[in-house]
Parts: structure tokens; sequence; C-alpha cells
């Protein structure tokens, strides 16, 4: 059986080892470079860059799965989620979480922190409720049963049961910095998903998310083609016929289309509207995603990030320094900035030249943290047009009942993404195996 992955980012790599781990004969084209897509990483000067995705969540069994399966587990560590939020121009740090043991540690913290008003506090108590009760629906994978809450944004969600306070100082922040885009632009099943699992502790890899994309790479290497765009897939007679490249078609018995949703729809022009329609529905993100390399630790010992309200009037949705995930991302004492624009300051600023984008970025950290130096180490920018899935209100409810209705009306053809799934790194993964089985399979 001949299969063609189409691209070799998160679901791409998942999918080629899959596939290759059965015995297949696949080929995975990528248009890039390198491989990785949302889990891309890099290093430089003893500093660690996770470029795309910054953590994993506790409830990622794919994930957790997957690294253990190729030699990743030991490598797999928890970090304190510490943030600090601002409010009326102060920082207040809190950790994050709902274990009883780490908030007794972190009690004083608990005791001090002012950065959501009373107001904002009873807003959120009167939301709780909901989120307690619908815990178990609001998984990544197995959504079906929170589908209800796909039809409303959470910023509606926030503003009918809560308020206005709670939108704007801890729903927006939330959701600006795990989407990159506005809590208007998300549904609410999502974004209540996205809080949920935050709150149930943050993971990374000793080396990097980007080591994950490297082992997968290496697992499947000879299977995969970098530097090789894909300019359509052919579909004739209801059924996938192959590839076109640049060095015309390669034919297959099956394809796996893991690119965007955007980027599926121009490669695949004639789909049935049963799978066009709900694909059309998918939005992204963009993120001039900007990072510096210091001598030093820019936030207070054990701070992890902070997150910024829209109102703070400033291009970022906020910024961590990540020498406290894992001694191995930066050298002793260093520290590891990376600055996450969000909504439409993203596509104002992945517009800019490099240096004006440092400029802006550096000034902005300085009003909340004076001590950002003026010449770090280094400087390094990653420009994403696509960044994260949105997930706008209903698009959970129309992929799922794509797949449920329409997934096989083209024979041979077979989607992944994190599109496919909740948004995330687990539900991209998850998508490419599915979509490899379903391959085998047929």
């Amino acid at each position: 059986m001949k299969v063609i992955v189409v691209g070799a980012g998160t679901s791409g790599l998942a999918a080629a080892y899959t596939l290759r781990k059965r015995g297949a004969d696949v080929v995975a084209l990528e248009s890039k470079e390198l491989a990785g897509g949302r889990i891309i990483g890099a290093r430089r000067e003893g500093y660690t860059m996770d470029l795309g995705a910054q953590f994993f969540f506790k409830f990622y069994e794919t994930t957790f799965g997957l690294c253990r399966e190729i030699g990743l587990g030991n490598d797999i560590v928890t970090f304190p989620f510490k943030v600090a939020l601002t409010r009326n121009g102060k920082l207040y740090p809190l950790t994050a979480g709902l274990d009883p043991r780490l908030l007794w540690r972190n009690r004083d913290d608990l005791v001090r922190f002012r950065g959501l008003s009373l107001k904002a506090i009873l807003q959120f108590l009167r939301i709780s409720p909901l989120l307690l009760k619908r815990r178990r629906d609001l998984h990544f994978i197995d959504y079906a049963n929170m589908l209800d809450l796909d039809d409303e944004s959470l910023a509606d969600l926030a503003l009918r049961r809560g308020g206005e306070d709670i939108l704007e100082y801890l729903f927006q922040p939330i959701a600006s910095c795990l989407t990159l885009g506005e809590p208007e632009d998300v549904g609410a099943g999502y974004g209540l998903s996205l809080l949920w699992y935050a709150l149930n502790g943050l993971f990374t890899l000793k080396r990097g998310i980007g080591s994950l994309a490297e082992r997968l790479y290496e697992e499947c290497a000879q299977d995969v083609r970098l530097s090789t765009p894909v300019k359509r897939i052919v579909i004739e007679g209801g059924a996938v016929k192959g590839v076109e490249t640049q060095d015309g078609l390669m034919e297959a018995d099956a394809v796996v289309c893991t690119t965007t949703a955007t980027r599926a729809l121009e490669l695949m022009p004639d789909l049935p509207d049963g799978l066009r329609g709900p694909m059309r529905k998918v939005t992204y993100s963009a993120c001039c995603h900007t990072m510096f390399g210091l001598e030093d630790h820019l936030l207070p010992e054990g701070w992890y990030a902070v997150g910024l309200t829209r109102r703070a009037g400033t291009s970022m949705a906020g910024f961590t320094d990540n020498s406290v995930k894992s001694p191995q991302y930066t050298p002793p004492g260093g520290g590891m900035v990376h600055c996450f624009t969000f909504g439409r300051h993203a596509f104002e600023l992945n517009a800019m030249p490099d240096a004006d984008v440092f400029s802006r970025l550096k000034g902005e950290i300085r009003r909340f943290v004076p001590t950002m130096p003026d010449e770090p180490l280094f400087s390094e920018i990653y420009r994403w047009d696509e960044a994260v899935c949105l997930s706008p209100p209903g698009m959970l409810r129309e992929i799922h009942n794509m797949k449920r209705d329409h997934y096989r009306d083209v024979k041979g053809l077979f989607l992944a993404g994190e599109y496919m799934n909740m948004p995330s790194v687990d539900g991209s993964l998850r998508s490419g195996i599915d979509a490899a089985e379903a391959a085998l399979r047929s």
C-alpha cells in the first residue's frame, strides 16, 4: 500500500511514524527545510528555544505515550505554573493549580494576591460551578459531550455567567496567551478546556519540546522529503489519485493531508461540500514570536510568566522566562525570554523589520520589568502566519459532524491536523495517528 503524507509537522510526523511502524510504503512531503511544525525547536549558544508549543498538559495521554515509545519517557518533567497578572500597573504573582499541596506551599502568594479585584473574584465564583460540573466533558480528544458549549464564544460566556471584570482580567489573558487570539474568537467549550487543563499542571521535555520533533523525524527520516512542496492533491472520480509536485504526479493508494485547514482547501479546490464547509470554519491566529537570550533571569525566582490584559495596551499577550522549565533550557543563571504577540498586533509586527520588533518589545517588557537589558546576548524571531487554531464558536460541532458523516466522502483521502480535535499538541498527534490507522484499515 502506497501512502503519501502531505506535511511533516506535528500530525504529519505522527502519521508517517505510525505508517512506517506498521510496514506501509509511505513518503511524507514537507515544504519547509525542517520537520516538526508547531513542536519545532532550536538551540543557540547553550539556550533551548521552543519555537512553537511551549508546554504539555497533564492529560496529554497520546503525547506522553508516544514520548515513552520513542525513548523520551524519562525526559518528561513538570514545572511550576507561577504567573503574574497585571493590575493597576503592578505585577501580582500566583502559582496556579488545583493540587492542595501546591496551594499550601504557596499560601503566602495566595494571601497577598491582588491580581483580580474583589468584583472579578465574585464573578469567577459564579462561573466556577460550571467549570467543575463539566470538567469531565472538557477533553481535547473526546469532546462530544461538550458541544453544547461550542455555540457561543468564551467572551459571551464570561459576560453572561460572570461579568466584564472576569472577562478582561482572567479569561482574556488565558485565551490570548494560549491561543494568541481574543476571547471573542474562541469557542466557550475550548476556552474552558484550556483553563481546566492549565490548572492541572504544565509539563515539558528536559531538552525542549523540539526534542520530540527531532526524535520523531529520526524515526522516519528516510521516508520524509524536506523542501518538497505539494502543488495539488489530485482527486478524480471521488477518489484520491495522488499528489502533484514540481516533478509531476506521484500516485498513491491513499493521501493523508496534515496541513492547516486553509492550506488543505487550497490543495483540494474540488472537495465535496460535506468536507469543505466545516473546514472553512477553521481560523488561525498569528504570532511574531520573539525571543531574547539573557545572562541572568528576567523574572524573580520561580516565576514562569507574566500575563498581560489587552487593556494594558501592549502587543503581547504575555512573556515568559523559560529558564524555570528545566536546567537544560539555559546555562546556569541564564534567562530565556519569550514574547507572544497576539491578535491584530501579531499581523502588524510580522510585517515589520526585525530590529523594529526587538526595540518595541524590549520597551514593552521594560514597562513591567525595568531590568530588561537593552542589549541581550542574542535576539531571535520566528514568524507564524498561522500560529494556533482558534476553534471559533461552532467549529468543533461542524468538525465533529464532518468526521461522523463525511470523513470518507473522498476515497483514499484522510485528514489530520490540530483542527480535527480540540486544537492542541495532543489533538494534533492523535489526529495523525488516527488518520494513518484509518488509511491502513482502508
